[in-house]
């Protein structure tokens, strides 16, 4: 099981129970609140946040865009059996002049070790607090805050010795190379940390060289530049969306790769355990990972390379996840130019709109282009009250020319979406409807390792699918028939509501296989077949005689004969006859025949 969790606020709906003091809500994608009078203190106290497990480790941070001279201060409090701890401060930092912890931080609860907070016995909840000084020149603005907690007891459970997934391709990010060893200063063994921050920036637009971001990261206090606190809010205090976060596998990373966004890691290992090292040893190093090659071994700038030339390392996989997901947690720096990365549903379902609607049934049906359920990603185009305008980056969309696809845009309810890791799914809910811990999954809904509320396992199956074609054909038969009998629901994708398309799509959907949404682009996909060489599973579509180029329905044909449909011609999913369907037999129609007013169609998307 996943020993840490991350959790991330940055929309104004994740904010439900804070405390704001001089703090006005911000437009995205400037970030979530503004400081309204610079020249007093503001302060934002989150509510109490559960746990989704005991942990005893506890990492915060914040990214603040501050004027020059700007600072912060973050604390945290936790929730044990003997009540609420007092607040920890994990320092102040200081735009422009670097940080400083506060020493001395021990009680019964447990001690502040510079930048990670360890408790003596298991918290269930935290709660954690942002301080915005008075400042001269403009207003700051909150981008996020984050809480990443662990269970250091928790065992490690390492992952395969090497990508075994059919799919698994190779994915690397172009970073600039920076050693810190040829730096001009005394100091340049000791700024692996800012190394690896001045890389990340630089590829992001942001050029810094290696001193420079050392001397806006220092720990004057302990007087190190290693401070895991102050190196995320240095990035976020020139605007960037910056956390600390533990991941739990390899995979993890490598879906955060594959979204764009390269991850600084904290490694540890001692003398033999990571192989082409430049260090013989460390008892902390950071790191940048920027890709994994086709092994499944882990790309890396390491800034302790002796010149700029051999800063690219490759790492086995193994000892790599040794090293950092053993000995440090997986540990890492997130540092990315906007939320889309993290962006993902969070409701059980949430209605999309070509435009923002109006009160009634009328509006919402003029308006409504498809559902989305939870987990699904997005990216945020622009907010408006809200709402928020997006890209639903799991539907795709045939486009006007008939050939090609790019994500569904519409818009949702704002209060819809947060934060999420970009993991890839590991498995996906079969059951009509499942429920954990008090919340609804829908049919169709993808699930990473790390989630840790989820359905039971008779709930699930696991992802990719691992089936021959006759068990794939029969599961997505089965699963079509889960909604027979339901009303139809024009726009519906969920299991609160089905229509034709959005049928197709999710019994598709839940064994692996991603369709477009709606039936044209379902059509566009598939491959033409004759009636006879249509097997169960396969598509019927149709189109009206008077507009053949408009697919306007999409059908699963059952075999012998028969076809399961989601249509508004009965307000119903049912299963009926071809002949019930379009009065005519089944058998004597060919592919493009015209029956009673349509045209028929017979495609599949399988081999």
């Amino acid at each position: 099981m996943p020993r840490s969790a991350t959790v991330v606020h940055f929309l104004p709906g994740d904010f439900t129970g804070a405390k704001k003091t001089n703090l006005a809500q911000a437009a995205l994608p400037e970030g979530v609140f503004r400081v309204k009078n610079a020249r007093l203190s503001a302060r934002l106290t989150s509510g109490v946040i559960p746990a989704l497990f005991p942990f005893d480790q506890l990492l915060v941070s914040a990214s603040v865009l501050l004027p020059q001279g700007g600072a912060l201060e973050a604390e945290a409090r936790v929730r044990t059996a003997a009540g609420w701890s007092p607040w920890f401060s994990f320092g102040r930092f200081t735009k422009g002049r670097g940080g400083a912890s506060v020493k001395g931080q021990e009680n019964p609860f447990g001690r502040l070790d510079v930048d990670v907070l360890k408790l003596v016995k298991k918290a269930s909840a935290f709660s954690y607090r942002i301080t915005i000084p008075p400042a001269a020149g403009a207003p700051a603005v909150i981008k996020l805050a984050a809480a990443a907690y662990t269970d250091s007891a928790a065992p490690y459970a390492p992952g395969p010795a090497a990508a075994k997934s059919a799919d698994f391709k190779p994915v690397k990010l172009e970073v600039p190379a920076f050693s810190q060893m040829i730096q001009p200063v005394t100091y340049a063994r000791d700024i692996c940390s800012p190394t690896s921050i001045a890389m990340v920036l630089t590829r992001l637009g942001r050029p810094v060289r290696p001193a420079a971001a050392a001397a806006r990261v220092r720990d004057t206090a302990e007087n190190i530049y290693g401070n895991w606190f102050f190196n995320t809010a240095y990035p976020g205090s020139e605007g960037f969306y910056s956390f600390l976060t533990r991941l739990n596998s390899l995979e993890e990373a490598r879906a955060f790769i594959a979204a764009g966004v390269q991850v600084v890691a904290s490694v540890t290992f001692a003398p033999g355990e990571l192989k082409h090292s430049p260090l013989e040893k460390t008892r902390g190093h950071l790191l940048v990972i920027k890709g994994f090659d086709a092994r499944g071994s882990v790309i890396v700038n390491d800034p302790a390379a002796p010149d700029g030339r051999t800063v690219e390392r490759v790492y086995g996989r193994a000892q790599f996840a040794a090293a950092w997901l053993n000995n440090k947690y997986g540990t890492a720096y997130i540092v990315a130019r906007s939320l889309n990365a993290f962006l993902a549903v969070t409701a059980p379902v949430t209605e999309f709109f070509s435009a923002p609607p109006g009160p009634g049934k009328a509006a919402r049906l003029k308006l409504i282009e498809s559902q989305l359920i939870t987990h699904e990603r997005v990216e945020l185009l622009e907010t408006s009250g809200g709402w928020a305008r997006v890209k639903a980056l799991e539907q795709p969309h045939l486009q006007a020319d008939k050939k090609t696809f790019a994500p569904y845009e519409g818009w949702l309810r704002l209060q819809d979406l947060g934060f999420s890791l970009p993991s890839p799914a590991a498995a996906i809910v079969r059951a009509k409807t499942a429920a954990a811990d008090g919340f609804k999954f829908s049919l169709g809904v993808k699930l990473a390792a790390h989630h840790r509320r989820r359905p039971a396992a008779g709930a699930l199956h696991a992802l990719p699918v691992r089936a021959g074609q006759a068990a794939l054909r029969r599961n997505i038969l089965n699963t079509a028939r889960l909604f027979l009998g339901d009303k139809y629901y024009w726009g519906g994708r969920s299991a609160w509501g089905i229509d034709c398309s959005g049928l197709v799509n999710l019994a598709y959907r839940t064994w692996g296989l991603d369709l477009p949404r709606n039936a044209s682009g379902q059509f566009a996909l598939a491959r033409e077949l004759r009636r006879g060489q249509l097997k169960p599973a396969d598509l019927i579509f149709s189109a009206d005689s008077a507009r053949p180029e408009f697919i306007s329905h999409v059908m699963l044909y059952a075999g012998g004969g028969r076809l399961i449909e989601a249509t508004g011609d009965t307000n119903t999913v049912r299963e009926v006859s071809f002949a019930k369907k379009f009065g005519a037999p089944f058998e004597k129609l060919a592919h493009g025949a015209r029956v009673n007013g349509k045209i028929v169609f017979f495609g599949t998307v399988l081999r």
